[in-house]
């Protein structure tokens, strides 16, 4: 890696971690906010946790089920794990460049 790439990398570094920095003006003290928690009292429920995952499930099917006939045919999972399997495989190609090739 050349002197010019290592100096842009550490300054990309330093502006992130100075961006979050100025983001938490309490000084990052502010506790993060979960989705589930819905109240916001600062816990998740179990009925606050089964909520957030019957929505996600609910998601979920319906990009599955692509008809919305309401049931997931072999058709349709069979196209699911073809585009799952596409996303790997881009990702791994990706991932598995020679290292002056990646354009990250």
């Amino acid at each position: 890696m050349t002197f010019i790439k290592i100096v842009g990398v550490v300054a990309a570094v330093a502006a992130i971690g100075l961006g979050n920095v100025y983001a938490n003006e309490d000084g990052g003290k502010a506790e993060h906010k979960m989705r589930a928690d819905v109240n916001q009292d600062g816990k998740i429920s179990y009925d606050e946790f089964r909520t957030a995952h019957e929505k996600r499930i609910e998601q979920h099917f319906k990009r599955m089920d692509a008809n919305a006939d309401g049931f997931i045919d072999q058709a349709e999972k069979k196209a699911v794990h073809e585009k799952w399997a596409e996303k790997r495989k881009v990702k791994y190609e990706r991932c598995n460049k020679p290292h002056a090739e990646k354009t990250y």
